[in-house]
């Protein structure tokens, strides 16, 4: 599983996750990554968007995050067609697989999902935050 994050201005956040995901993983997960852009951040107006996961949904994930004074950005269940990281997603997939691309072990699959991630364009990234805005309407 991977774990990114980006803005605007570019990419912010990632991690490559290893085994099975549940709300304590996704919690760790969140105070390794998340917390320390936060604080880069500072007090600017930014706001965190996941999907509905279980994970992400649970009590605990909600308590940890409201303790942490994260902003979510609410967002309607089964709609990852209109989630920009859904999207990116999408388009690093296409350039990790393509000519028929094949990975004989994990290490050569992360490496290439790190470099997609790394080389993805700002238009992008500001592409798919901007599509959120204009399906909004």
């Amino acid at each position: 599983m991977v774990w990114s994050a980006f803005g605007f201005n570019g990419q912010v956040g990632f991690a490559i996750l290893d085994g099975q995901q549940n709300s304590p993983k996704y919690i760790e997960t969140l105070e390794n990554h998340l917390m320390p852009l936060a604080e880069n951040i500072g007090g600017r107006n930014w706001q965190y968007q996941h999907v509905n996961a279980l994970i992400h949904t649970s009590n605990a994930t909600k308590n940890y995050i409201n303790s942490k004074s994260v902003t979510v950005l609410e967002w309607p269940p089964m709609t990852p067609d209109l989630n920009p990281i859904e999207n990116v997603s999408g388009i690093m997939s296409r350039k990790i697989y393509k000519n028929g691309g094949q990975f004989y072990s994990v290490n050569a699959l992360k490496t290439a999902i790190e470099i997609a991630w790394y080389n993805l364009e700002p238009e992008i990234l500001q592409t798919s935050i901007m599509s959120m805005y204009t399906m909004s309407y």
